[in-house]
């Protein structure tokens, strides 16, 4: 039996169910001073929007089950994974002088609440009546298209690459024995940043996946959908991704002594799109600056930022 709730689309109920769900971690988080829970809180989230929008749907067409399982598996595995991380390291360093100021935590969380409702469109969508649902003009697409291919096989990637990624870079950081030693091995040794390009990639998969009612002509709401890739594209790239850890890091590898050693796995590795470094580092800086994305903003130089 389907569930109609507030619009056709579920975006009014998703929007409720997460805005409801962050500001419940949020009183935790501020009245307990307790930071451990925001990550779980984020990836749970999409989780559960996924599944009670499959469920509302009632139509369990091959095409929502599939994308459905695939938001619940990386939803709970980020989820778990990041509470289980900062429960051992015990501390994170994104909440140093915020967790105290109601407004500046408030807005993260808030921000929170954006991120889960945007990328969650892709699936939100597929699974609503409206797209799924005959009464509403809405069918079930035959799966197995084109796009439906190549998201899953994109999701694969893109999913086995983050977490790979997360695990070594775990492991690393429980083992090194000092603060000058960086991840350069595994899959980390073809990309600085393995586990935003794995992300990248999942959510492009997703969208992918959950086109083909679009493209079939049923409604064309659901190329909303698309900010879903885009707007993680906008987070990793440009807010709290790599400006967020490529020149800090940079720096403390400059000050800790280990210039010579970090500027040489600058130059061999790519910063996103994983690359054999034997072939990377021979390619002139305008191919890294433009196809491989290493922007000039995520360049740190010693004698520039020094002075």
């Amino acid at each position: 039996m389907t569930v109609r709730v507030l619009d056709d689309y579920y975006l009014g109920i998703t929007a409720i169910i997460t805005i409801a769900y962050q500001m419940s971690f949020f009183v935790i988080a501020w009245f307990c001073q307790f930071d451990k829970v925001t990550d779980f809180a984020g990836g749970s989230n999409f989780a559960i929007l996924a599944l009670i929008t499959l469920t509302f749907g009632g139509t369990y067409y091959d095409r929502q089950i599939i994308a459905s399982v695939f938001v619940i598996t990386w939803g709970f595995r980020l989820g778990l994974f990041c509470l289980y991380r900062i429960l051992k390291t015990g501390h994170d360093s994104r909440f140093d002088g915020r967790r105290e100021n109601f407004v500046s935590f408030l807005g993260f969380w808030i921000f929170q609440i954006i991120w889960v409702w945007t990328v969650s469109l892709p699936v939100t969508l597929v699974n609503s009546p409206r797209v799924s649902k005959m009464e509403l003009d809405g069918r079930d697409v035959k799966f197995g298209s084109a796009t439906d291919i190549l998201g899953i096989v994109l999701w694969v990637i893109g999913f086995l690459c983050e977490t790979i990624a997360d695990a070594q870079k775990f492991r690393f950081r429980q083992n090194r024995k000092s603060s000058k030693e960086f991840m350069k091995s595994g899959i980390w040794a073809w990309s600085r940043h393995p586990n935003y390009f794995g992300e990248i990639v999942l959510w492009w998969g997703i969208f992918l996946l959950c086109l083909e009612p679009t493209l079939s002509g049923i409604t064309n709401v659901p190329w909303l959908s698309i900010a879903s890739p885009v707007f993680t594209m906008i987070i990793l790239l440009g807010l709290s991704g790599l400006p967020f850890n490529e020149r800090p890091t940079a720096e403390k590898q400059y000050t800790s002594g280990n210039w010579d050693n970090y500027s040489v796995y600058l130059k061999r590795t790519s910063i996103l799109i994983p690359f054999p470094p034997a072939i990377y580092e021979k390619f002139p800086q305008w191919v890294k600056s433009t196809i491989f994305l290493e922007f000039p903003i995520y360049r740190y130089t010693p004698q520039n930022d020094m002075a």
